[in-house]
């Protein structure tokens, strides 16, 4: 039982539960990827169309943390086509039993696949990270547990160029952001896709720390070679001090910030300023000489703390915002985060609480952000605070939490899995004065065993539950539900 000690605190929390409640509606007999209709009340294991919990790829993982889903240029798996259709894409998936895998696509030829299967252990397909003391490398053999990919794009025609006299439309773009900066800047200006570019995948291991890994095309595929992106060489963020235990990685959905959490009940939060390289003001030109640097050369430290007796799941939100999921509560930074620079300039918000505070900065945002992190002036964002909406949605304890922009909409998602079967689905909206995420919710589906993962197929276009029955990761016990997105809201 909770109990709160400041009657006035209670009151506000109360009201703020009382309030988000309102906005959460059933939204019954809406459409869903497939053309179907989202059920009154959310999906249900034991009725159609989700009649058995098991339905995808049965006695194949165990105690899964998650799955990501790397757009690649493939067609085919293994570029063969009397084998399945890629859909574009691959998953990877976190199983406890091996290690972070790509699976391989198995069903029916010039069909999407119909299960999963893992493929034998090789370093382009299956991370096994490296174990880490005093500064060396001393062995291999850490698996992560939960991390998030970036795939930056660029699109020439959004970027900044210098101001020419007499020449229209050249100068600063409004419409250039951070992540068309950075992707431009890493392709050095040639237009890419997700499908081609470079995918960047964040992962932490106890035994060692904070890792990136980039992933590339298959050059020259060949049939029955391997299809889609493979794993490149390990880029280890050496300035997190050693020891943390981190098992947690998340990357922002700008490629601004990577940040490290622990499950074994450590609080910091270790974050990493231009994980990928300052791409400098998208209000100017890329810098020709622009290369991905060393991972040893990036500026890292603790902003404060998850304010969690336990962090079991680390995520960033659509919204940029960072979200921490455990013991008991899902936190960020302010109950309602986000902010906006003009209106609503919240000084503990969200990325703008690591310097405020500090005496004498000066310059914009990105310079006083390099400021404080070049000086390594640490743990001014304080205490995450539990988030009202999921405080609302009774999200409790969550092992897994999921973002997801709808490629179709563009709207915003999240999932949540709190304890008790059950995952619930949130979309998310920015105020256009206050900068403040607002927040919608449902029950998804509900039945399931103990939710050790969440994650979206984009080529099934599939949410997936991992869910374990036997509550200790049995080996090949995991439960792949597999159910089809509906964002309609």
């Amino acid at each position: 039982m909770i109990r709160y000690r400041n009657p006035s605190r209670f009151r506000k929390i109360t009201a703020l539960v009382a309030a988000a409640t309102l906005l959460n509606y059933n939204f019954a007999f809406a459409a869903c990827s497939d053309g179907t209709l989202f059920p009154a009340g959310g999906f249900l294991v034991g009725q159609a169309p989700v009649l058995t919990a098991n339905n995808w790829s049965p006695g194949v993982f165990t105690g899964t943390a998650g799955s990501i889903f790397v757009p690649d240029n493939s067609t085919f798996e293994n570029n063969d086509p009397t084998q399945p259709l890629t859909g574009g894409g691959h998953n990877w998936v976190f199983d406890q039993g091996s290690t972070l895998n790509k699976v391989v696509d198995v069903g029916p030829a010039g069909a999407l696949s119909t299960s999963w299967v893992i493929a034998p252990n090789t370093p382009s397909v299956s991370i096994v990270l490296p174990v880490i003391k005093g500064g060396r490398v001393t062995g291999l053999g850490d698996i992560p547990l939960q991390g998030e990919v970036i795939t930056p794009t660029c699109d020439p025609t959004k970027l900044s160029t210098l101001v020419q006299v007499g020449v229209p439309g050249s100068g600063p773009n409004p419409a250039n952001t951070y992540f068309n900066q950075l992707g431009c800047s890493i392709s050095h200006g040639v237009a890419t896709t997700a499908a081609s570019a470079t995918s960047f995948l964040f992962v932490a291991g106890i035994k060692g720390g904070l890792f990136s890994i980039p992933l590339d095309n298959v050059q020259n595929p060949t049939v029955g070679g391997p299809a889609g992106k493979l794993a490149g060489a390990i880029n280890y963020y050496s300035d997190i001090p050693e020891g943390q235990k981190l098992t947690n990685a998340a990357v922002s959905p700008d490629g601004q910030f990577a940040v490290a959490t622990s499950i074994r009940r450590a609080q910091p939060i270790f974050t990493c300023l231009n994980p990928l390289g300052d791409p400098g003001d998208p209000s100017l030109p890329i810098n020709t000489f622009f290369f991905v640097p060393p991972a040893a050369t990036v500026k890292c430290m603790s902003v404060g703390n998850n304010a969690l007796a336990v962090d079991l799941t680390t995520d960033f939100g659509p919204d940029n915002q960072p979200y921490f999921g455990g013991q008991r509560t899902v936190n960020t930074f302010d109950s309602t985060p986000g902010s906006d620079p003009v209106h609503n300039p919240v000084t503990t918000a969200w990325p703008q609480c690591m310097f405020n505070g500090v005496g004498g900065l000066v310059g914009t945002q990105a310079q006083k952000l390099a400021t404080v992190f070049n000086a390594h002036s640490g743990g001014h964002c304080g205490n995450a605070t539990l988030n009202g909406a999921m405080t609302a949605a009774l999200i409790t304890q969550p092992q897994a939490i999921l973002p997801h922009v709808n490629a179709i909409s563009g709207d915003k998602y999240m999932y949540a899995g709190p304890l008790g079967g059950v995952v619930v689905q949130f979309k998310l909206g920015i105020d256009p004065i206050s900068g403040l995420t607002q927040y919608n919710f449902r029950t998804y589906i509900t039945g399931l065993s103990l939710i050790t993962g969440l994650g979206i197929a984009e080529d099934l276009q599939s949410l997936f539950v991992m869910n374990d029955p036997s509550a200790v990761g049995l080996a090949g016990q995991e439960r792949m539900t597999k159910v089809t997105i509906c964002e309609d809201m």
